[in-house]
C-alpha cells in the first residue's frame, strides 16, 4: 500500500478514503462487540455492552475527522496539469486544507521560499485578506519572522507569478522548519 503523504498532489482524496475506512471499521467493531455479547448473554446488560460503547468513543472521533476531510477540497486536475509546466524549481505543496476558528481555507497550491507563501484556491468561498493574515499569525506564532503571505484565485496571475519566481535568481529555497509547520496545521 502507498503511504499517503501530506502535502503530495491527491492527497485529500486519498486521505478521504482511508477517514472513511476507519470510521466504518470502528463503528463495526463496536457493533460486532455488542452483538457477539447479546447473542451470547441475550440480555443488553453485560460488560461487552461496556467495550462496544466504550469503543464509540474512538469512533466518533475518527467520524469528526471524516467530516472535515469530506468537507475539504483539493486541486482539480486541469489546475494541477497547469501548475506543474510552471513550478520548476520552486517548492510547492498541494491539497492543504487550514482550519482557524472561525473559518476554513482550502489552498489548491503553495509555494514556499525563503521569505514567500503564495497560495493558490480554486475555492469562490475563501477570502484572502483573512487567509494571509491567519497564515501571518501562524508563521509568528512559530517564530517566522518577514514572511509575506499573498493567495491568488485566480490561476493565470498565480501562473504567472510563479513563472517570475522561477526567472528571478534570489529565490532561497524555504526552510524545512517552515514546510513542516505548514503540514502540520494543515488537515
Amino acid at each position: 500500500m502507498r503511504k499517503n503523504i501530506k502535502g503530495t498532489y491527491q492527497y485529500l482524496k486519498r486521505q478521504k478514503q482511508i477517514e472513511i475506512l476507519k470510521t466504518v471499521g470502528f463503528f463495526g467493531l463496536s457493533l460486532a462487540v455488542f452483538l457477539i455479547g447479546y447473542l451470547t448473554t441475550k440480555t443488553k446488560g453485560n460488560l461487552l455492552t461496556v467495550v462496544a460503547i466504550l469503543g464509540c468513543l474512538p469512533a466518533s472521533k475518527s467520524a469528526v475527522n471524516m467530516i472535515m476531510f469530506l468537507k475539504a477540497t483539493g486541486c482539480s486536475v486541469q489546475s494541477h496539469e497547469e501548475i506543474e509546466r510552471h513550478i520548476g524549481g520552486l517548492t510547492g505543496l498541494y491539497d492543504l486544507y487550514f482550519t482557524s476558528y472561525d473559518k476554513n481555507f482550502a489552498i489548491s497550491h503553495l509555494v514556499v521560499t525563503s521569505n514567500l507563501l503564495l497560495a493558490y484556491s480554486e475555492s469562490a468561498k475563501i477570502n484572502a485578506t483573512d487567509y494571509e493574515a491567519h497564515m501571518k499569525k501562524l508563521l509568528e506564532q512559530e517564530g517566522v519572522r518577514d514572511y509575506t503571505v499573498k493567495l491568488f484565485t485566480d490561476q493565470k496571475k498565480y501562473i504567472q507569478r510563479l513563472d517570475e519566481l522561477n526567472a528571478s535568481d534570489s529565490v532561497q529555497a524555504p526552510s524545512e522548519r517552515v514546510i513542516s509547520m505548514l503540514k502540520a496545521v494543515s488537515l
